[in-house]
């Protein structure tokens, strides 16, 4: 695992669907949201995109900064713009869609490879422990979040989990 400060140039324009959850809601399986979520994207959209195309999993309307509020989740793809559709954005089923811009800024980026889902929330898990830790020096934004599946592989490859930061 590795982590890393990048600077995001521009805004990055994201469609796909949508969930709100809560950290304690996803420890378990009886309530826990995201799982439903990433397999709904895979059966009715992911087949659309072209092979390789990178996913996003965007947090946002973050409730708090703890790990109690509510926050959204967007399993989606890249889209031109959010005024112009791109030809994913039309190809895909577009039957409850949503679009959320990942705004251009400081991210602290946590890499992980592996088989999925273990490989994001090793990386999450990184992510908590860095943030936690009384002595860390960056403060998140608990504005927008995201996963960034390198190549678009949601069975194993690279996932680069982006947390914002000031």
């Amino acid at each position: 695992m590795t982590s890393q400060i990048k600077e995001l140039p521009e805004a990055i324009a994201c469609s796909g669907i949508s969930v709100r959850t809560t950290n304690n809601a996803e420890i378990s399986e009886e309530t826990a949201k995201l799982g439903r979520l990433w397999q709904k994207f895979y059966q009715n959209h992911a087949s659309d995109l072209p092979k390789g195309e990178d996913i996003y999993g965007v947090y946002h309307n973050y409730e708090s900064d703890d790990l109690v509020g509510a926050f959204d989740v967007v399993a989606s793809w890249k889209v031109v713009s959010e005024q112009e559709p791109s030809d994913n954005e039309k190809t895909a089923k577009s039957t409850n869609l949503v679009t959320v811009d990942i705004p251009a800024g400081k991210y602290m980026v946590f890499s992980e490879e592996g088989r999925m889902p273990y490989t994001v929330m090793n990386a999450w898990e990184k992510a908590w422990t860095y943030f936690n830790d009384r002595n860390c020096e960056h403060t998140r934004t608990f504005d927008v979040d995201f996963e960034h599946y390198i190549d678009g592989n949601l069975e194993y490859g690279q996932v680069d989990v982006y947390i914002g930061i000031e």
